[in-house]
């Protein structure tokens, strides 16, 4: 259990500049979760785990990973938070047609996403956001853009040119900065450390008594970050916004190792996207603050 801690914070600060493994470690089953932005949905019923109806962020396999059990005989409580932040926004672009991510399903007009089992999501669903692949620099000027082996958008090859992943954030099509933003999370920061040598750490969203987010640091050997769930908040508007965990940037399928990304959201933080269907989707840095 969780003493009462002195707050902490989760900053999301909307950037100015830009362009495997499941996120499961004890099982990852195939179903909903993930996630963009508050929309709308028509041809079945809402992903499970997925509380802003718009889809997931499937792995390359199809699956969607799901939030996992704290396995209490290797990890131990050592600090928690909240979330909440203000910035300006820049808006991402969209895919119109074509396949979506890793060709599961298709894109419509304004980012409207058609899963594998026909299932309509969106707009502005983030599976159909638009990515680089012309050879052209990464965000920040850093490393290249180009297509996978596979076919896929947005592979970044870091500054030493190795692969990292497809669709990676860093090879995102941008527009310009329009829009300020004030987010606040209602969900708790539930910091956890491994006890078990492998350097390892867990954190959690939690929300009434649920798991909505969640990422897994695998330790020093493994050297790997997965994540899972949706976190969702909202602007100073009331407009719902959410944060998929299981997109690329927070979560390893290949490539180069992603490294601690828990300990990277508590310094420089990470960048990630973050979805409002009425509004679109911004990339947006991520940090955290905790009190152990």
């Amino acid at each position: 259990m969780f003493r009462k801690l002195l707050p902490a914070v989760v900053l999301v600060l909307l950037i100015l500049a830009g362009c495997g493994k499941d996120g499961g470690t004890v099982t990852d089953p195939t179903g909903g979760g993930g996630g963009g932005g508050g929309g709308n949905q028509t041809g079945g019923v809402p992903p499970d785990g997925d509380p802003v109806t718009n889809g997931a962020w499937p792995n390359p396999d199809g699956t969607t990973p799901t939030p996992q059990p704290v396995d209490s005989t290797v990890y131990t409580p050592s600090g928690s938070g909240s979330a909440g932040e203000s910035g300006v926004s820049i808006p991402l672009l969209f895919q119109t047609s074509g396949a979506a991510r890793y060709n599961l399903g298709t894109c419509g007009a304004n980012g409207t996403w058609t899963d594998p089992l026909g299932n309509v999501y969106g707009p502005h669903n983030p599976n159909c956001l638009l990515y680089y692949s012309d050879g052209r620099v990464g965000q920040n000027n850093k490393g290249q853009c180009v297509t996978s082996p596979e076919g896929y958008p947005g592979l970044w090859l870091n500054p030493q040119a190795h692969p990292t992943s497809s669709y990676h954030p860093k090879c995102l099509a941008m527009g310009t900065p329009t829009v300020g933003l004030a987010l606040s999370f209602p969900a708790q920061a539930q910091l956890y450390t491994a006890t078990d040598g492998s350097s390892g750490s867990l954190l959690n969203f939690v929300s009434g008594g649920t798991t909505q987010a969640q990422l897994i640091y695998h330790g020093t050997a493994d050297g790997t970050t997965t994540g899972a769930g949706v976190l969702v908040g909202t602007d100073n508007g009331g407009r719902s916004w959410s944060i998929g965990f299981a997109q690329p940037a927070l979560n390893y399928t290949g490539g180069v190792t992603n490294g601690d990304l828990i300990t990277a959201l508590q310094g420089a933080g990470v960048e990630v996207v973050a979805c409002n269907t009425a509004i679109g989707c911004s990339l947006v840095t991520l940090k955290l603050s905790l009190v152990p």
